[in-house]
């Protein structure tokens, strides 16, 4: 991730689970050109009492639950709306030309790659 962590400070952050990090960390020397220096940290720990003083990340919660309400009704109003998904103010908006054939391609993707009677993926 990238982008806003170092609010216009050239930053970028990876997370991971440990057992990937281990494993990453055997094959790659660094994730990252800025990653440790003293200027990085300080405006990364800034950034986050930011986010810690100013509540941004219930504020982000409410604001993205009402976006998401508003735009899903969006989504049964209008045809062109084909799904509305998101977490916080990360919000994708599907854009379609036929809702039921987008309707039908999720549901497929949802059930998997097809199998024939031995498992083997088609």
């Amino acid at each position: 991730m990238a982008k806003g962590i170092g609010n216009g400070f050239p930053m970028a952050a990876v997370v991971t689970t440990p057992e990937i990090a281990k494993s990453l960390a055997k094959r790659l020397q660094h994730f990252n050109t800025f990653g440790g220096n003293p200027m990085a940290c300080a405006i990364g720990s800034a950034v986050l009492e930011v986010i810690k003083e100013e509540n941004l990340q219930e504020n982000s919660q409410e604001v993205g639950t009402y976006m998401l309400l508003k735009f899903a009704k969006l989504r049964d109003e209008f045809e062109i709306v084909g799904d509305v998904r998101g977490k916080g103010l990360m919000i994708g908006i599907e854009m379609v030309q036929d809702k039921v054939g987008a309707d039908l391609l999720l549901s497929l993707q949802l059930l998997g790659p097809a199998r024939d009677i031995g498992g083997n993926i088609n």
